[in-house]
């Protein structure tokens, strides 16, 4: 039996002790988004468009995690038209800056990984960088959504006085207490991708300006800077979608 195999079951198990029947949900659920996400890379390899390609997989994603775990109700409707608005946002956000930073390529560090690799395989890296920030900031922005909206619900049920205007704010309030550790959350996890890199950079004596100037940490800290972009946005569009559907039959 392989390590990966081991290491699937140990996370099979404990998901099934600790989250019984919510955390053998979490874990089909696993398996579907990753048979998800191979279908969305090899479209994008065969040449289809990969933003399109990505925005499509994106929301194929986000009501796999939302339905099947929580049920199909006016908290994860809210929650998938939140992320949905976000992914579309970001998407416009980032390919226009994409476009003006010149994101794409290889750097030269990478030469000696790809020199045995042909290179000519006809995919815009610019739309290419714009995927990758849409699957890594997925994750986080369904969680944050979920949250906020899950707890707006709450609050709904167990006040049915309160306004609308009130039950906006408590949706920024509680937004604004998970921002910190979800930007957090984001940051650590794409600088512990180019630690290795930070690494390199250090053995090879490059100076502040070069290291700044390299197209690859410009392409990570690029990829930081729209991520959080989008932590931020999913905040008052969660607190606005869920405040209005709460209210829509009343």
């Amino acid at each position: 039996m392989s390590v990966i195999t081991i290491l699937l079951i140990i996370l099979f198990l404990l998901m099934v002790i600790v989250g019984g029947d919510r955390g053998l949900r979490s874990f089909f659920t696993l398996c579907f988004n990753f048979l998800v996400f191979f279908i969305m890379v090899i479209l994008i390899a065969n040449k289809f468009n990969p933003l399109i390609i990505t925005i499509i997989m994106c929301i194929i994603i986000s009501s796999i995690t939302l339905f099947y775990i929580n049920g199909v109700n006016k908290k994860t409707i809210a929650s998938l038209i939140s992320v949905t608005i976000v992914v579309l946002f970001t998407t416009l956000i980032t390919y226009s800056m994409g476009m003006g930073a010149k994101i794409q390529g290889f750097g030269k560090e990478q030469y000696d990984s790809i020199s045995s690799l042909s290179v000519y395989i006809k995919l815009n890296f610019t739309s290419i960088i714009i995927c990758e920030i849409l699957i890594g900031l997925l994750g986080a922005v369904i969680d944050v959504s979920i949250s906020i909206s899950s707890s707006m619900n709450e609050i709904y049920n167990n006040n049915s006085l309160i306004t609308k205007k009130s039950l906006f704010n408590s949706g920024m309030n509680i937004g604004k207490d998970i921002i910190g550790t979800m930007t957090n959350t984001l940051l650590f996890a794409y600088i512990s991708g180019f630690m290795a890199l930070i690494i390199y950079f250090s053995s090879l004596n490059y100076t502040l300006a070069d290291i700044i100037n390299n197209k690859i940490f410009c392409s990570e800290v690029y990829q930081i800077l729209c991520s959080g972009i989008g932590i931020i946005l999913i905040i008052p569009i969660t607190a606005l979608i869920t405040s209005e559907i709460l209210y829509k039959n009343q």
